[in-house]
């Protein structure tokens, strides 16, 4: 876990000195990163996730690595919706909103062929991997 907190900082500082042109994508997939309110402390968190094009923005899967807990982002963005989101120069608002079973079920098949991970990920869960839509505002 200590390994993976050192690779997200790493990252983060990377992709934001660059002004977004290093760590745009890592392993051929696009990342976000996102600056949302802690739901505990209030404070602006900024985190990298692997998110995949959806309906003008993008989608991410609260996949937490395949864990049976969510990731403490998703819990932010569940008390704190609006959030910035950077992608590669590009930056804006957005609400995060949780897909329904239906359009995730529509999606999955997309995120599977840019990410087959998230295959792996979905079975050593006991939990159902929400995935959030980053709507404009």
């Amino acid at each position: 876990m200590a390994d993976w907190k050192i690779v997200t900082i790493v990252h983060r500082t990377i992709f934001r000195w660059s002004g977004g042109r290093v760590g745009a994508k890592l392993g051929g997939i696009d990342m976000a990163v996102i600056d949302s309110v802690g739901r505990k402390t209030g404070k602006i968190r900024t985190v990298p996730i692997a998110c995949y094009p959806y309906q003008g923005s993008v989608a991410v899967v609260a996949s937490n690595n395949g864990g049976d807990s969510d990731p403490a982002w998703l819990l932010n963005l569940r008390a704190h919706p609006e959030v910035d989101i950077q992608l590669g120069q590009q930056r804006y608002q957005v609400k995060a909103e949780e897909l329904s079973n239906e359009e995730m079920e529509k999606l999955w098949p997309k995120i599977i062929r840019i990410n087959p991970r998230q295959s792996i990920y979905r079975k050593q869960s006991r939990r159902k991997l929400p995935v959030v839509y980053f709507r404009r505002l």
